[in-house]
């Protein structure tokens, strides 16, 4: 009883926020989140540690002065998402006008021009859930995975928001069933890599210099779906959102067997690569609040 009224109470919430940001404008929203994001720097130490701690493992020879520029960005970053996604519709506008986004829209046509349906590497750099909308609205209608929030009315808010952007959401059960039927079809679909997994839900790579748990899954997909893999993530640059995309990849041909783990692994480590040559070239934008190292290697001390 406790937390459906708590969940009402966030979803109410969230409305009134919503429409008070909108009236508000863009400036002013994105001034008001980014500022908040930078209080909660301060105020939430559990989750700046975890920053400082991740920091500390990806880049130990960093200058403080340059670590600490990078904490406060990745909060005042959820703000400046959060004030992006109130208004996704002008600036939805505006990429339909940008040469970048036209440049995404040719190494698409290419991908798809296979047949094979294309797979989109993404990670949660820049505005990834904007990178989605811009992506439906102006280059082609695009699936991405989901994992509830837990609230039902702020779940299907988002959804909606997608959807309206041609952006469809998989969620769990038959996730990667309706992934593969997707590609089948021609259409693509995005996977982001850059989130740990438990022990035995994916196997170990290099990230930014530590092994890391990483998921199969995007590897798997290509390998059954033959669908090649077109890396693009969403980088804030000159003021606005703009694609950062990699060169095609290729799926593997049909391998002999007793191989798939090989190819599975060879796969998810240059999916890595892609994603860590990003990271690296804009490490103010990734989400460094995530433990992207929690789980270790059997017999491996804690990265710290």
């Amino acid at each position: 009883m406790l937390k459906k009224a708590g969940d009402r109470a966030a979803w109410l919430l969230l409305r009134a926020a919503w429409a008070l940001l909108r009236s508000a404008g863009p400036k002013a929203s994105r001034r008001a989140l980014e500022g908040i994001g930078g209080a909660l720097m301060i105020l939430d130490r559990r989750h700046r540690a975890v920053v400082e701690d991740n920091l500390a493992i990806a880049f130990p020879q960093m200058d403080r002065v340059v670590r600490d520029s990078v904490v406060t960005a990745s909060f005042r970053n959820w703000g400046r998402i959060g004030a992006e996604a109130v208004d996704c519709d002008a600036l939805i506008g505006a990429a339909r006008e940008d040469p970048a986004w036209k440049s995404v829209a040719a190494a698409v046509a290419e991908g798809l021009a296979q047949g094979r349906g294309l797979l989109l590497l993404t990670a949660h750099i820049g505005n990834f859930e904007l990178l989605a909308r811009i992506f439906g609205s102006t280059v082609a209608p695009v699936a991405v995975f989901h994992r509830s929030l837990g609230i039902v009315e702020i779940d299907r808010f988002l959804i909606e928001e997608r959807r309206r952007c041609g952006v469809a959401t998989l969620g769990r059960g038959a996730a990667v069933r309706d992934a593969l039927r997707i590609l089948g079809a021609g259409g693509c679909v995005a996977v982001p890599l850059d989130q740990n997994q438990r022990q035995g839900r994916g196997i170990f790579v290099d990230v930014l210099g530590q092994q890391a748990c990483t998921s199969t899954m995007l590897a798997r997909l290509s390998m059954t779906s033959s669908a090649p893999v077109l890396p693009v993530f969403a980088i804030w640059n000159d003021g606005g959102t703009s694609p950062f995309i990699g060169e095609l990849i290729g799926a593997p041909p049909r391998q002999p067997p007793g191989t798939r783990d090989l190819v599975l692994r060879s796969l998810t480590e240059r999916y890595a690569a892609e994603i860590d040559r990003v990271v690296r070239r804009f490490p103010h934008q990734w989400n460094w609040a995530h433990r992207r190292w929690k789980t270790r290697p059997p017999g491996v001390e804690p990265a710290l």
